[in-house]
Parts: structure tokens; C-alpha cells; sequence
């Protein structure tokens, strides 16, 4: 399939946090045909918080691209590359002291020649737009969500719960990390939008909203208008948008 990637991400403060806990990479590799995009929200206080995102994307960059020579597959590079983000965090966390705690989520989503392949910890998400359907890829690792699926709460308790920001899985909680990584990588199709975003634009931004903001927009007005309607809606997080889009080449 002869295609081309379009992107764009944008990061917000919010109205209510003094400093952005979230990164984001992108990096293109064109020589392999191969998109990298990462998110990452930082957990653990404003400082700790965001020095955890940044090594995430850091870490995960360098470890992914690092095995490149090496006769792996692009599932094994990610678990790589997330385990080292892991063990990096966790490092940084235990010597020194005002960043003890901390650690961050992480979405990741590899584009390589006609395949997407997606790996994550903790409640950043990963969305495809296709056929006029949003379909969310990844699944939240919190306290809530695991008691929606066990049946114990409904969809509208889940969205309200107090524990909906509670983390079961996220990098720098523990050194046995089992992220998630999708076994089967996604055949791409002409006019695929990839969304990756933090929690801070999913708590206040609804999947119809997502779908049809992103999907009657260029890819940067989406990622603007996306911050702005989250912003308009009180903005108590920091709020990361990265959108990828498929066309024919």
C-alpha cells in the first residue's frame, strides 16, 4: 500500500495545573517507512510528575530505536524498550529523593509499512478512526475499570468512580511491568486517524465528541480544538492530543 502519515500533537497545561506533566515523541524514520509516537502522563507531583513523562519518552525512544540492528520483532522492540523505561524511572526514583513515587503512563503506537502496532501501562489511550467508527485500542489499567469488567460497577459509575484515577499498571510503580502490547498488529487502511491522548482530554471529552472532532478537521485544528473543548469544560489536567492520519500517497 503506497501511503503517507500525516501528524500532529499538541500539549496543554489546563486551567488549573502550574506545570505539564505530559510528553509526547514522534519520531519518523523514513528510511525504514516507520512512524514512532509516544504519550506519557506523569505521576507523582508537579516535578516528579513531569520528569518521569520526559524520561519515559526518552527511554522508550532510545531503547526502541537501540535494537534495530537485532534480529527482533517490532513487539519484542517495544517490550524492550518499555521494560527499560521501567527500570530507568524506577533508578532515577530511588536516588533521588524528591522523586521517590514518581512514574507515568505511557501509549505507544508504531506505524510500520502496512501495519500498526500498539503497546501501553496505565489509562493513556490509543483511538482508531475508521468507517465512520471510533474504536478505543487500549484498555485503562485502573482500579475502576478492572471493577467494570469484574461486573461490579456500570459504565456511568465507572466514568464518576473515585478510583477511576488509581493505577494498576504504570511505569516506575514496579519493577514487574507487564505492559500491554497488542499480539496481532492492525492491517492499516487508506484514511486510518490514530488518537493517542492522556486522561486529562478523556474525562471531559466524550468518544462521539473525539471521533467527530478529529474526523471533520485537519489534523493540527483537530488537536487545538480538542485542548480547547477540554479546556472549555474546566481544563483540571494537563491535556496531550497526538493524531496520526493514513492518506494515499
Amino acid at each position: 500500500m503506497n501511503y503517507e502519515v500525516t501528524v500532529a500533537h499538541l500539549s496543554d497545561t489546563g486551567r488549573e495545573r502550574e506545570e505539564n506533566e505530559d510528553s509526547i515523541g514522534h519520531i519518523c524514520d523514513e528510511r525504514n517507512h516507520l512512524h514512532l509516537l509516544i504519550i506519557a502522563d506523569g505521576l507523582g507531583g508537579t516535578a516528579c510528575g513531569q520528569v518521569a513523562s520526559q524520561l519515559a519518552v526518552q527511554a522508550i525512544r532510545q531503547g526502541f530505536f537501540s535494537q534495530e540492528d537485532n534480529p527482533l520483532t517490532i513487539h519484542q522492540r517495544l517490550e524492550f524498550a518499555i521494560l527499560e523505561a521501567n527500570r530507568i524511572i524506577l533508578h532515577r526514583a530511588g536516588r533521588d529523593r524528591q522523586c521517590k513515587g514518581m512514574g507515568s503512563t505511557c501509549a505507544v503506537l508504531v506505524l510500520k509499512d502496512d501495519q500498526a502496532f500498539i503497546a501501553h501501562a496505565g489509562d493513556s489511550r490509543i483511538y482508531l478512526i475508521r468507517d465512520g467508527r471510533i474504536l478505543q485500542l487500549t484498555h485503562d489499567h485502573t482500579r475502576a475499570q478492572r471493577m467494570l469488567d469484574d461486573g461490579l460497577i456500570t459504565e456511568e459509575e465507572a466514568a464518576g468512580h473515585p478510583d477511576r484515577n488509581w493505577l494498576d499498571k504504570a511505569l516506575g510503580l514496579k519493577e514487574s511491568l507487564r505492559p500491554d502490547i497488542r499480539i496481532d498488529p492492525l492491517p492499516l487502511q487508506i484514511d486510518d486517524t490514530f488518537v493517542l491522548c492522556t486522561d486529562g482530554l478523556t474525562t471531559l471529552v466524550r468518544d462521539e465528541e473525539i471521533f467527530r472532532l478529529t474526523s471533520s478537521s485537519p489534523v493540527q485544528s483537530a488537536c487545538e480544538t480538542l485542548i480547547e473543548l477540554a479546556n472549555q469544560r474546566g481544563g483540571h489536567d494537563n491535556v496531550s492530543v497526538v493524531i496520526a492520519k493514513v492518506s494515499r500517497k
